[in-house]
């Protein structure tokens, strides 16, 4: 692995980070309630909670993207980057135009989450070296299925919803902070070990 890749990686760590400041936003600003209102309605406030707002979607859409470039480059896993760096423009998208414009969330492309997690289970399990986390991939999943089946079909209670779409995005984008600092760590790890094995005396 490349000092580029890693670098790559470690910043996606940062995503919860971002999600956090999205999340808890709404604690700051009179009259918003984030138990009862979207995140996405943040955009629809005063000048320095919208851009805010809307500058951490795009944060979090661009590390996405060099995430899935990472994972493209060091494993050659050609629908993780794909469906990665889709999930990535739909960040940006988000923060580029606001909720009443078909383009927030590209035409419903934000669908495509809810095989990211699996997919990047199957092509980078020689990476991460987890049983555990490849279980948690799966289980991602599911949640997602279960969240976009629960949205769809009005299954969530709507006086918290606000509430619910938190719960989302933190399970989405924790789960990219754990993938990338998963894939560092083993890196980490295999270097120390060719160090220690050019270290070695010979005999």
């Amino acid at each position: 692995m490349g000092n580029r890749d890693l670098i790559f990686i470690r910043q996606a760590m940062l995503i919860p980070v971002f999600a956090l400041y999205n999340i808890f936003l709404g604690l700051f600003l009179p009259g918003y309630s984030i138990v009862t209102q979207h995140i996405s309605e943040l955009a629809l406030e005063s000048p320095f909670f919208s851009y805010s707002h809307r500058l951490t979607d795009i944060l979090i859409g661009l590390s996405m993207c060099i995430f899935s470039l990472a994972c493209l480059s060091l494993a050659k896993a050609k629908f993780t980057f794909l469906t990665m760096f889709a999930f990535g423009v739909t960040w940006i998208f988000a923060g580029l135009f606001i909720m009443n414009s078909p383009l927030h969330d590209v035409y419903g492309l934000t669908s495509i989450l809810m095989v990211v997690p699996v997919i990047f289970a199957l092509e980078m399990r020689n990476y991460y070296i987890s049983k555990k986390f490849q279980d948690l991939c799966v289980l991602v999943t599911l949640i997602h299925v279960v969240f976009f089946w629960f949205f769809s079909y009005g299954y969530m209670p709507v006086e918290y919803k606000g509430v619910t779409q938190r719960i989302w995005v933190a399970v989405t984008l924790i789960w990219y902070g754990l993938a990338a600092y998963l894939l560092s760590s083993s890196a980490q790890k295999k270097v120390h070990e060719q160090v220690a094995s050019y270290s070695m005396p010979v005999t």
